[in-house]
């Protein structure tokens, strides 16, 4: 991803379509119908995580990777069992110490309504 020098080489990217050598033409593993998927956590699956959910969606609305990324709400004892799916999970810190080390990037969030910290956790996830 790092190595795309342009939004479309990009998008190539994670779409599986770019045929260069070399480690940008390493093609994501699929994850259901998109390529990617973001597991947002709450405790039960249906509060908090719905509102980052939104949040997420907003952001990857506004990039162009909402054709890319698919984005599950789910509660913390789904997460752990699920997470080998996602590219990260987001959540609270709370919730992050409870969910430990689940093999996968796990992001604290602190305002689940907040598209600037939202679009800041994905530039970090993907390093863009």
């Amino acid at each position: 991803l790092a190595a795309a020098p342009t939004p479309e080489a990009l998008r190539a990217v994670l779409s599986g379509d770019d045929e260069q050598p070399g480690p940008a033409a390493a093609k994501p593993r699929a994850a259901g119908p998109s390529l990617h998927k973001i597991l947002t956590v709450c405790g039960n699956g249906v509060g908090t995580s719905l509102f980052l959910k939104n949040t997420l969606e907003q952001v990857l609305d506004r990039w162009g990777w909402s054709a890319y990324v698919t984005v599950e709400a789910t509660d913390t004892i789904s997460a752990k069992g699920k997470a080998s799916e996602a590219v990260a999970l987001l959540t609270s810190r709370e919730i992050a110490r409870t969910l430990g080390d689940v093999g996968r990037p796990v992001k604290v969030v602190q305002d689940f309504t907040s598209t600037a910290e939202i679009d800041a956790v994905l530039r970090d996830t993907y390093d863009v």
